[in-house]
């Protein structure tokens, strides 16, 4: 089971992502690739903050 996350760019930019996430999330701030999809767990390229639930 995953979970959403709060993670946190370089540039300080923070967005709320899925774990399982099938599609990349690119920071809406600067375009960094935060979160990279992988077929199962995605892989997460920045700090992440909080686990949401």
């Amino acid at each position: 089971m995953s979970k959403f996350l709060l993670v946190k760019c370089e540039c300080g930019s923070e967005s709320v992502v899925f774990g399982d996430s099938k599609t990349d999330v690119f920071c809406s701030a600067c375009g960094n690739e935060m979160v990279k999809a992988s077929g199962g767990r995605a892989k997460i390229n920045c700090k992440v903050e909080k686990v949401l639930g």
